[in-house]
């Protein structure tokens, strides 16, 4: 049967049970620091799910292939809960106790992911991050290419972001779908590094087109009560307001505290309406958010649904965008394992820089002076959707839209 996981993966079933290879007969051991607990526990148990799912589906092809011989994955996983402190420990059981070959850390926080950054060169093993996208990590790896030689990222920076949100904006106010005659704009970011550098690099865009940001606010990880911003936030009338949480109990709560509250500026969401909770949670009062990345859109992309298909047959779990991101990064992973024909971190960072894999949502090639993947249509895309009658369609860019820009009612 010629179908994409057989295709992307050689695997001869493919209703296999989900079973981790036992360790004894494990030849390459994958540790993997994910928030499992706290507010971004959902997209961390995503991700967990969907690396299990990679890894095993290679074990019961009998394993990657290494100098023509073929070796076992075990994967061990650590809880981060989203702070870098426990997140570092956890790390820094997995490299001894446990002694892992490979690090993937953090598979969501980027505060987690810094912290690791200073922790992991001192063990002498590859690593790579997961979703994290603040760019100050690719900062850190800029400002010390052999420090962070052998440390990857498998995501975008958080400049990404800030590029979309402001072309959405000038688009749909340039062609006159949107008002916005103050040109005002506020912030509601959570209080983390993944938040702060998306102000930090969403701000100037719109700055330089003149606009005025009027407020930037910060609130906790998981903070769930918006009423006092909002209130201030009605009193500056902004054109726009952006929020940024990685916790999707924020952004459910932030959505439902504005629609009470009758406040109807265009409203931009960056990543936690990616979560399936997200609308479940939120309902009617969803609809018109504008939110990235949508990259998993298995209601409109045959291939995306697909792999949705393949992926609840082989967990019997209903596939989301974590789910996609997860798999299609073990999935390089993997292949740069089997290409470099070693776990050593030099013969795994050279097979990174020579990075060229394809997969349901992506095509991961790296820029290796920063060593994050390129973005774009080509590459690793990072559209804009609008939620529209209770479903995302992507809007911007036009050459990727699945529906045109409602105006908000």
């Amino acid at each position: 049967m010629d179908n994409f996981i057989r295709r992307a993966l050689g695997v001869a079933t493919v209703g296999a049970v989900m079973t981790m290879a036992p360790a004894a007969w494990a030849e390459i051991k994958i540790g993997i620091v994910a928030p499992l607990s706290g507010p971004a526990a959902n997209s961390g148990i995503s991700m967990r799910e969907a690396y299990e799912a990679a890894v095993q589906q290679a074990n019961d092809a009998g394993g990657i292939d290494m100098n023509g011989e073929k070796q076992m994955i075990e994967v061990v996983v650590e809880d981060s809960a989203s702070r870098p402190e426990v997140g570092v420990s956890a790390a820094q059981k997995l490299l001894t106790r446990d002694d892992v070959d490979i690090l993937i850390g953090d598979s969501i926080a980027s505060s987690v992911t810094l912290a690791l950054m200073e922790v992991v060169p001192s063990f002498g093993k590859f690593a790579m991050s997961g979703q994290p996208v603040s760019i100050e990590i690719a900062k850190k790896i800029k400002s010390d290419p052999k420090k962070y030689a052998n440390f990857w990222k498998s995501s975008f920076n958080s400049d990404a972001y800030g590029a979309v949100l402001y072309e959405t904006v000038d688009w749909l106010t340039s062609e006159d779908k949107v008002t916005a005659d103050d040109k005002t704009i506020a912030f509601i970011v959570e209080d983390t590094d993944y938040g702060k550098s998306n102000i930090e690099f969403t701000a100037p865009h719109f700055k330089d087109a003149g606009w005025t940001v009027v407020a930037e606010e910060t609130v906790p990880l998981g903070h769930a009560d918006f009423y006092p911003q909002l209130s201030k936030l009605r009193s500056d009338e902004p054109d726009v307001i952006i929020s940024i949480f990685t916790s999707v109990n924020s952004g459910i709560a932030l959505v439902k505290q504005m629609d009470e509250q009758g406040m109807d500026p265009l409203h931009m969401g960056v990543y936690y309406p990616i979560r399936p909770e997200f609308l479940e949670g939120v309902g009617e009062a969803a609809n018109g958010l504008l939110w990235t990345p949508w990259m998993f859109d298995p209601a409109n992309n045959p291939e995306h649904q697909e792999f949705a298909d393949q992926f609840k047959s082989l967990t019997g779990l209903e596939a989301d965008g974590d789910h996609a991101q997860g798999y299609c990064q073990m999935k390089m992973l993997l292949d740069n394992i089997s290409r470099a024909g070693s776990v050593k971190p030099t013969a795994l960072s050279e097979a990174f820089a020579t990075t060229d894999y394809s997969c349901v949502i992506a095509r991961y090639v790296y820029d290796t002076e920063i060593h994050t993947p390129k973005i774009g249509g080509e590459y690793l895309p990072v559209p804009m959707a609008q939620i529209q009658d209770g479903a995302s369609q992507v809007v911007y860019p036009l050459s990727t839209a699945t529906s045109e820009y409602q105006p908000v009612k």
